[in-house]
């Protein structure tokens, strides 16, 4: 996974992390995943989506600690 960019916007008590990304495999599409982080810095919902879409995909435990390293270097207060 190749790691672009990563926005943060507050909601409430809620931030919500946009990375922008790219799969190894499809080196063409970029592709964001939304994460929400609780106010206690827990990621709670994992997102991504594609062209606006929702992808429905499952991130796996390594893509996870790899997308939560990104932020956090990217200043997001998250664990």
């Amino acid at each position: 996974m190749k790691l672009d960019y990563c926005e943060q916007e507050q909601q409430d008590e809620v931030v919500i992390a946009h990375v922008g990304l790219q799969f190894e495999d499809e080196p063409d599409s970029l592709y964001v995943a939304r994460v929400e982080i609780g106010p206690e810095g827990a990621a709670r919902l994992w997102e991504l989506y594609y062209n606006g879409f929702d992808c429905k995909y499952s991130f796996s435990e390594a893509e996870k600690a790899e997308l939560l390293a990104y932020m956090k270097e990217q200043g997001v207060a998250c664990r």
